[in-house]
């Protein structure tokens, strides 16, 4: 029954930001308990969930990869500062369900640490990146950062998703039972162009269409609610989609592509 809303999540914390895979059996979602945001995995059919991520941190706005087997996120692991990893959950389950040996880490940061010497007020020296989403070819991430701005969030960008390639001795996270398989790609990843600038927010959380031709996001243009925007995936003139008094946020395009 498509009108009564059944809970699937229980237990202490605060569950959001739930992003359902490809194939509609797993659900990724962020728990916020004691003091930090951690990745969960629910497995719709059996019902159980699995802590994806134990890095005592930030860990938020979780999407699948088109082919079900990645999931980007933003977390302040590490560094303390907003960047974007990989989680590998093919990785994952492989070596947690069969015990099969790690072929690489199952964490990987994508986004790589800048400072920057603009004067920001709101935002730190530290560039962050943060709302990522995939092309429908799961070859790409547009995301949002402040690199090479003063206000807001920051503006569009685009770049390959696949992680850097990671030392030969690769940095461990020290905490948690899981911490042998978390180790972090150090190496400097390219940024890529930015498509699209303005003074975003946090709510801006982009979504690529899936003929791979368009993004909509939520901007607060015109300074008085978040409405609901359309761009070409190279950026360009932007189109507004809603109007109103009121927010419009977290679009999500149809598999169709037509809503």
């Amino acid at each position: 029954d498509s009108t009564t809303a059944t809970q699937i999540t229980f237990g202490p914390g605060y569950d959001y930001q739930p992003d359902v895979s490809p194939d509609g059996k797993w659900v990724v979602y962020c728990k916020y308990d004691r003091d930090a945001i951690e990745l969960w995995a629910l497995e719709l059919a059996a019902g159980k969930s699995s802590q994806l991520t134990k890095d005592s941190a930030v860990a938020v706005e979780p999407r699948w990869s088109p082919d079900g087997k990645r999931i980007a996120y933003v977390s302040t692991s590490k560094t303390g500062h907003f960047h974007i990893f990989m989680f590998d959950l093919d990785e994952w389950m492989a070596h947690n369900l069969r015990n099969a040996p790690l072929d690489h880490p199952v964490i990987q940061q994508l986004s790589s640490e800048n400072r920057s010497s603009l004067p920001r007020y709101y935002y730190s020296a530290v560039d962050h990146e943060i709302s990522p989403a995939w092309s429908p070819d799961g070859k790409e991430i547009i995301y949002i950062s402040n690199r090479g701005h003063i206000h807001g969030t920051g503006g569009f960008w685009r770049m390959n998703s696949q992680p850097v390639t990671p030392p030969a001795q690769p940095t461990q996270v020290p905490r948690g039972p899981f911490a042998r398989l978390q180790a972090m790609a150090a190496p400097a990843h390219d940024p890529g162009p930015e498509i699209h600038y303005e003074e975003t927010t946090w709510k801006a959380r982009p979504d690529w269409s899936p003929d791979g031709k368009r993004v909509v996001y939520a901007s607060y243009l015109g300074r008085q609610s978040h409405q609901l925007w359309v761009m070409t995936d190279h950026g360009g003139d932007v189109f507004p989609l809603t109007y109103g008094d009121y927010d419009n946020t977290n679009p999500r395009w149809s598999p169709d592509g037509k809503q």
